[in-house]
This record gives C-alpha cells, sequence and structure tokens, in this order.
C-alpha cells in the first residue's frame, strides 16, 4: 500500500507491469450498449429544459407578466454577484466528496428540490405585481437555481469524464450523445406549433404554462435514471491524497491552467448566442408573421447535423480535436455574418424571405452538433490536462469555475437583450382572447433582425480565434496520456495488495 508521512503523501513504486497494465486499461471498452444509453438517456430531460425555457422564459416573462427587461436584467446581474459564494464552495465540496454511491452521482438527485422550484416559479408568478415585488421574487428564483446548478452542473459533467479511462471510448459516448441531443431539441422546437394551432379560445400563457411542466417532469425522470444507471471508474485522488494537498493549493493548480483559461474565455463569447436566443421568439413573431415559422426552421436547420455528426470522431482522428473546434465555430459566424448582409427580407415575397432565412439557418447549423460534441471532448482533455500535472482530478472545482463564467456570459446575455428590447421601445400587442400579434415597426424589426443575427456571428468568430491558444493538442497529448498510465498505475496499486484488479 502506498506510505502516508504526516501530511505528505508518497506514490508506491510502480513497475512497467503495473505500466503496461494500465495502458491497457486506457484502451479497454468499458461501456456496453446498455450503459451509453443510461448516460445519454439521463441527460436528454436537462437538453429539453435548456431548448425550452432558454426560447420562451424570457418571452414569457416580459409579454405576460410584464416583468420588465430592466427587472430582470437588475436580478441577473445581483445574484451573479452574490452567488460568487456558492460556486466558490462547490467545487472543493465535489473534489473531496466520497460516498458508497460514488463522488458525484449523489449530486444529481440532491439539487432538484431546489432547481424544480427555480424552473417552475417564474411560470406560476401571479399577475399584476409590482416591479419591485417581481424583482424580489426573480432575485429568490434566479439564486435557488444557481446554488442547485453550481452543484448539478459540475457534478453530471464530471460523471462523463469518469465512466471510462479509454480517451477513445469517451469521446465515442459523446458524440453518441450529442448525436441522440439532436432528437431531444427536436420535442421544445415543435412547441411553436401547439401556440399558434391550438385553439384560439385558449390563452397563450396557459399553454407556454402546460410546456414548462411538462418538460420540468421530464427532467425529474431522467435524472433519476441516471443517478441509479451510472458508475464511475477513473481512478481518483485516494484520501490521504486529497488531505495531502490543500483546498488553496488546488486552487492554485487550477488557476494556472492554460486550457480551462482558453475554455472559458470560449464560454464567455457564448453571449453571442445566448444574446440572438434571447429574441428569437421576437423575431420570428414580428420579422416573419409567426411563431410557428421557428418550428418550421427548426425541422430543417437540424437535418445536416444527423449527416455530418458520424464523421466527428473520424475528423478528430485526422486533422485534431482543436483544430476541428475552430473550423466549426469559424465556419458558423461567417454564416451568420453573411445573412446578417443579405437581411430578413430580401425580396417582397413573404414566403421566398422565409426560405432564404431558413436556408442560411440551415447552413449555419450543420456545424452546431460539432462544435457541442468539440466542447465536450475539450473539457474532457481539459480534465486529463490537470490530473497529468497536479496528480488531481480536480473537475468539481474547475467545472464550478466553468459553470460560473456561464452564469456571467448568461447574466450579460440577459441584460443585452432586456437593454435592446427596452431600447426599441417593444411593447406586446395582445388581442381580446390573449393572444399575441405581430409589431410592424420597420426600425424595431430591423433592430430585432441585426440581434438575431449579428450577436451569434461575432460571438463564434471570437470563439473560434480563442480556442487556436488550447494547447492540449499532437504530441503534448500524447506524451500526457503516457504520463497519465503510469499516474493511474500507481493510485491502483496504492489501494490494493493485488494490482490486478480494478472496478469493471
Amino acid at each position: 500500500m502506498a506510505e502516508k508521512t504526516k501530511d505528505v503523501y508518497i506514490e508506491p513504486e510502480v513497475t512497467e507491469e503495473d505500466i503496461e497494465r494500465q495502458r491497457r486499461q486506457q484502451d479497454k471498452e468499458y461501456l456496453g450498449p446498455r450503459e451509453m444509453a443510461a448516460y445519454i438517456i439521463s441527460g436528454i430531460g436537462d437538453k429539453n429544459w435548456e431548448t425550452f425555457n432558454g426560447n420562451n422564459e424570457f418571452f414569457y416573462t416580459t409579454t405576460f407578466q410584464h416583468v420588465s427587461p430592466i427587472t430582470l436584467s437588475v436580478a441577473q446581474s445581483f445574484c451573479s454577484i452574490i452567488d460568487t459564494f456558492d460556486n466558490a464552495i462547490s467545487g472543493p465540496i465535489l473534489d473531496r466528496t466520497r460516498t458508497r454511491w460514488g463522488r458525484v452521482r449523489p449530486y444529481l438527485v440532491l439539487t432538484l428540490p431546489l432547481w424544480i422550484f427555480s424552473a417552475v416559479a417564474p411560470y406560476l408568478l401571479p399577475d399584476g405585481l409590482s416591479q419591485a415585488t417581481l424583482l424580489i421574487w426573480f432575485l429568490i428564483i434566479r439564486y435557488i437555481g444557481s446554488i442547485a446548478n453550481s452543484f448539478y452542473t459540475p457534478a453530471y459533467q464530471a460523471v462523463l469524464y469518469n465512466l471510462t479511462p479509454n480517451v477513445n471510448e469517451r469521446n465515442k459516448l459523446i458524440a453518441a450523445d450529442t448525436y441522440v441531443d439532436l432528437f431531444g431539441v427536436w420535442l421544445p422546437s415543435l412547441f411553436p406549433f401547439f401556440v399558434d394551432y391550438l385553439p384560439r379560445t385558449i390563452p397563450t400563457r396557459s399553454i407556454y404554462l402546460g410546456g414548462a411542466i411538462v418538460f420540468i417532469l421530464l427532467v425529474i425522470f431522467f435524472r433519476v435514471f441516471g443517478f441509479f444507471s451510472l458508475r464511475e471508474r477513473v481512478p481518483l485522488a485516494s484520501r490521504e491524497e486529497m488531505k495531502s494537498t490543500s483546498v488553496w493549493k488546488s486552487v492554485k493548480q487550477v488557476a494556472s491552467c492554460r486550457p480551462m483559461w482558453v475554455l472559458m474565455i470560449k464560454g464567455f463569447f457564448g453571449m453571442g448566442k445566448g444574446t440572438g436566443q434571447s429574441v428569437a421568439n421576437y423575431f420570428w413573431l414580428n420579422c416573419t408573421g409567426k411563431l410557428s415559422n421557428a418550428a418550421i426552421s427548426g425541422i430543417f436547420t437540424g437535418l445536416p447535423s444527423y449527416f455530418v455528426l458520424p464523421f466527428a470522431t473520424k475528423l478528430t482522428k485526422k486533422i485534431g480535436l482543436k483544430n476541428l473546434s475552430v473550423l466549426s465555430y469559424g465556419y458558423c459566424g461567417l454564416v451568420y455574418l453573411i445573412m446578417f448582409f443579405v437581411g430578413y427580407k430580401p425580396t417582397d415575397n413573404n414566403i421566398i424571405n422565409l426560405i432564404i432565412i431558413v436556408f442560411f439557418l440551415t447552413l449555419a447549423g450543420a456545424m452546431n452538433s460539432v462544435q457541442r460534441y468539440c466542447g465536450t471532448a475539450l473539457q474532457g482533455d481539459m480534465y486529463d490536462y490537470v490530473e497529468w500535472k497536479t496528480g488531481i482530478r480536480n473537475e468539481g472545482m474547475m467545472s464550478a469555475a466553468m459553470g460560473y463564467i456561464t452564469l456571467i456570459t448568461n447574466n450579460i446575455s440577459t441584460i443585452l437583450s432586456g437593454v435592446i428590447i427596452a431600447a426599441i421601445k417593444y411593447e406586446p400587442l395582445i388581442n381580446s382572447y390573449g393572444v399575441v400579434i405581430p409589431q410592424t415597426d420597420p426600425s424595431m424589426l430591423q433592430a430585432i433582425w441585426t440581434v438575431f443575427t449579428l450577436a451569434p456571428a461575432v460571438g463564434r468568430i471570437c470563439k473560434a480565434i480563442t480556442l487556436s491558444f488550447f494547447n492540449v493538442d499532437g504530441k503534448t497529448r500524447e506524451l500526457m496520456m503516457e504520463d497519465l498510465a503510469v499516474s493511474r498505475a500507481a493510485k491502483l496499486k496504492s489501494r490494493t495488495d493485488d494490482p490486478t484488479e480494478t472496478e469493471e
């Protein structure tokens, strides 16, 4: 067994046989179809909710509950400040958790009560509340939700990178998960059809509330399913190793991780997509005349991904993960930029205009699934990198740091969206049945179009530039995996008198 002198952990000596055994384990196939399906299915609910809520909550609250965009922006900004505390402690807690169910798996269900409240509350607030009261409510809702996400998000991400030590198998799982995600976004993308084509006597607000409840129930079911179905396999630091590495030392190690900073900056530029997504409903309703046009577009824009994504793992081996990432984001940003210059009304025929919009969105969407695959796979390389440099997998701390950047990015997106909607003096038009109808002011429509296209273009181009600095690539990555075989062999040998014993 490993020796421990006071607070200094000493790794046991490993033989070439131990290292070769670990090399084989890193090439071994651990995940059968059943367990791969378990991971993929466990995240479907979150993907559906992320898509539904991202597309609809801002529009719903400002239209039906008359929440001022400024009120939402202030609530988001304030919570991003006070949320610093729980993001700072969630990472070290996750990294040092040891239970019979694993290190991070329990957080898939422990966070559910807080998340449920934060998800359903915005759709249930009553009419007639003052902006001051609404501000208090959204401060409470946003902060409770941020606590839940501060623990759930890094935990769910860490589960993926601990299911198997085989990087190629991990990338295959990521690609398969991303492929299934393409189906996951179809269900919420069909929601506008219910808004436009259910009997007009049903208030639009009731349709949105019903949709929110359905997607929340899906999240609950799939998270519980994931908790009971998944296992963690990658060798982790022992309690003795964790005790010998202080939290402050871990913070310094994480702070010096170049790949993490690259991915954090790349995530920050996600504000472009987030801002464009926040005004999507405004665009489809007002610039094209119907919310259901978004669903029609979604049917076509997702199709190329089904043909492109299966080549992602082959392209990774051929040109490298970093190069594939830069290519996919740069391409998408360029398409959105061209789309902006073409405009949303290039002809006098509304049907032709819609076809042109759908065509460009289809071109832009062709690489969306590849971007999601690359982002997740790059994060796995980042976790391996910090284990290589420090001997400790600080996934919780790193995920919490990246989650905080995501929170800031979402807040900025909401603030920008709120400022833009307020600046153009947008007022929802609702008829006597409670059904929303389009605005027609040309300057207002042009402003919405500019945000819908130009914000994603700038964001994705900036992501491509940022990812060019990701340094876990080529020979560096090969050396990293070889050294990890040695250190992981030592971890396994320190825990058993029989070094051949591993968890399957």
